[in-house]
């Protein structure tokens, strides 16, 4: 199963990055690490099965823990999986 193509939004870029400077700063360069690999496999798992993360009504979004520090909201446009926000 190939699974859905993942876009990232402006938003979740900005957020994702601003997430990534401010961990840089908090965290040991291995914690930074994991966290990397962690928001990669998260995305995976995602584009994978798409439902695998509880689904709001009321911000129309995916939410899914990364780590627990962080979430990501995601939800599914034109079949692909449209990143939100971190």
């Amino acid at each position: 199963m190939n699974g859905y193509a993942v876009k990232w939004s402006p938003k979740s870029k900005i957020s994702y990055f601003s997430i990534l400077e401010y961990l840089d700063e908090k965290w040991t360069f291995k914690e930074l690490e994991a966290f990397v690999n962690r928001k990669e496999e998260t995305i995976d798992h995602i584009s994978k099965n798409h439902l695998l993360y509880p689904y709001s009504k009321e911000s129309d979004a995916h939410k899914c823990v990364v780590v627990k520090q962080v979430s990501l909201f995601y939800r599914i446009k034109d079949n692909n999986i449209e990143l939100l926000v971190f």
